[in-house]
């Protein structure tokens, strides 16, 4: 199991960030854990030597303000589906791409904050996030690197974002979009995807994004950089990422 010398369950947004930017990097976040856990498990990262557990700093939400639902970062990805705006957004596009996240009792940790941190390569609601247009908002921390390093809010496009340096506050999805799409390649239908793509259409037209073909999930148009592992080759995941994106882009009657 793994060995913590600092545990911390912070009641607010300021003082988990206070205790981050103190830790200077050898305390982490705690969200859902479905990630954490495991590097901890197996000391994958050995210089961590405790972790903020976020579950007391009011960030459990999900709200409809303004055109947009407004999704805490520690909503849970199954909590986010029985939401009933959440559940109808583009034709039920989330309910799918998080099913497509893992089984029951890992949508039942797994967050939503988690979800954006990690940005795995292979994670469907990530795209499905793109496709909507969701924007993100991070609270910025000293501990941050120097390019990064004046502390507070930023909100910004998830298409436009790169690596999480600081601590994701929220996530805003705007209701605009009133159809879906998605298309997936797996070796099961209850397998992470190989391929998928997520397709929305709002007001801005329509939106397409891909998982499983670079190191992040992309909106189409991306360069692409797709692994080569025991799943799939490099080769397989490009010929595959014009045929899911087509295929999504068909349910839409593109």
């Amino acid at each position: 199991m793994a060995i913590l010398r600092e545990y911390y369950r912070p009641q607010s947004v300021g003082e988990a960030a206070g205790l981050l930017a103190r830790g200077g990097g050898h305390l982490l976040a705690l969200a859902g854990g479905t990630k954490l856990i495991g590097l901890l498990e197996t000391r994958t990262a050995p210089e961590v030597e405790g972790v903020v557990d976020l579950r007391s700093a009011g960030l459990d939400y999900v709200r409809s303000v303004e055109g947009a639902l407004h999704v805490g970062a520690m909503c849970t990805l199954a909590a986010l589906t029985e939401h009933a705006e959440a559940a109808a957004l583009a034709g039920g596009l989330l309910l799918r791409a998080v099913r497509g996240e893992g089984p029951v009792n890992l949508r039942n940790a797994a967050t939503v904050g988690g979800a954006i941190a990690c940005a795995e390569y292979d994670s469907e609601f990530y795209a499905a996030l793109l496709a909507l247009g969701a924007s993100v908002t991070v609270l910025l921390t000293s501990s941050a690197p120097p390019a990064h390093n004046s502390a507070g809010e930023r909100t910004t496009l998830l298409a436009e974002m790169g690596p999480v340096h600081g601590l994701v506050l929220e996530v805003q999805i705007p209701l605009g979009a009133a159809s879906g799409g998605a298309a997936r390649i797996a070796r099961t239908p209850s397998d992470r995807p190989i391929v998928a793509a997520l397709a929305a259409r709002g007001h801005g037209g329509v939106r397409v994004a891909l998982c499983g073909v670079a190191q992040r999930p992309v909106p189409e148009g991306m360069p692409l950089d797709p692994p080569d592992d025991f799943k799939a080759s490099r080769e397989y995941r490009l010929a595959m990422a014009s045929i899911v994106a087509r295929r999504a882009r068909a349910e839409l009657g593109e």
